[in-house]
């Protein structure tokens, strides 16, 4: 315990293995198809940590919301970490509980997209994640909360938001990328925008939009970058909408976003804010984290330095305000 103690006032950027005696439950989904296919990087990753002197127990899910349940659990137990072993939806499920505790929030990313592991530069596969678990640092990162859901990417209104609402009403889904392709090319010839109300930090914004970003990180769908000022530390949310235009004005947006270039100003308003309302004449749908999840209105706030992560030492570039950081 003292020890333990001795870590939570250490410096961010103390090296994982300097810890002997840490505790770290492991989380995952026996039933996905990425987890049958990665047993074996998992129990690999497990022996690891323990040969270096950490406590590991492995939890599987049984039933939806297990994974909620179980990180509530480890962060009761004083657990250091909770390691998600899936992808974006899995970190979503866990840091619903470790939002505001002092157990830190660890990836094995097997997922379809990885989002947060790609953006903070963790390596996909398990040899070099469970290097960044072992001899990372820890800083603290901001949430975004949408009624009462954090994000710890981005939310998205409109035309993503239905796709994703349509791609868990199919067959669609168990195709993985290709599914979510197939919906959105589908979903393009026949969506068409829609009216909105916002108030960004009590300055009224009306205007038509075909997408709503707002995020706390960059990356989006591992290669596009809508949200591309934000930094996950700076206690603010980074808004970017879409607005209606022709198909080819749409296209040449989406190659500026993915080539990281000068976006087309003409469709698209970027402000950052705290907090955010957003209303709607009909119920738009959303997506959280890359799910499904309700629809209009909501109401989304940022939730400064509430979640503690491990990030490869050699940070990402830009994505980080500060350059260093120490536990409280």
């Amino acid at each position: 315990m003292k020890e333990q103690e001795i870590m939570h006032r250490a410096s961010s950027e103390m090296p994982r293995a300097s810890i002997s005696q840490y505790c770290a439950v492991m989380i995952a989904n026996p039933t996905s198809g990425s987890y049958a296919r990665s047993a074996h990087d998992v129990e690999e990753t497990m022996a690891f940590l323990q040969q270096a002197g950490w406590q590991v127990d492995l939890q599987l899910t049984q039933a939806a919301g297990d994974g909620r349940r179980l990180a509530r659990e480890a962060v009761a137990q004083k657990a250091d970490v909770v390691i998600a072993v899936g992808g974006d939806g899995t970190i979503n499920e866990v840091i619903q509980e470790l939002a505001g505790s002092e157990t830190a929030l660890g990836v094995l990313p097997i997922g379809t997209v990885n989002v947060w592991a790609r953006e903070m530069e963790i390596p996909l596969e398990s040899a070099g994640a469970r290097e960044v678990l072992l001899h990372g640092t820890t800083r603290r990162v901001d949430l975004g909360r949408i009624n009462d859901r954090h994000f710890l990417l981005m939310v998205g209104i409109g035309f993503d938001g239905e796709v994703a609402h349509s791609v868990e009403k199919t067959r669609f889904k168990r195709f993985g990328v290709l599914g979510y392709l197939l919906t959105t090319l589908r979903m393009s010839l026949r969506f068409q925008g829609f009216r909105v109300a916002l108030t960004i930090d009590k300055h009224e914004v009306r205007t038509r939009a075909l997408q709503i970003v707002i995020g706390n990180t960059q990356l989006y769908g591992g290669a596009i970058t809508f949200t591309w000022h934000a930094k996950c530390d700076d206690g603010l949310l980074d808004v970017c909408i879409v607005h209606p235009g022709s198909r080819w004005r749409h296209l040449l947006l989406l190659l500026d976003l993915l080539l990281q270039r000068k976006q087309e100003r003409q469709l698209v308003s970027y402000e950052t804010c705290t907090s955010l309302e957003i209303r709607t004449r009909r119920p738009i749908a959303l997506q959280i984290d890359g799910d499904a999840a309700g629809q209009t209105p909501a109401t989304i706030q940022v939730v400064p330095g509430a979640l503690k992560v491990i990030v490869p030492q050699a940070k990402p570039e830009g994505i980080f305000q500060k350059e260093r950081e120490m536990d409280d």
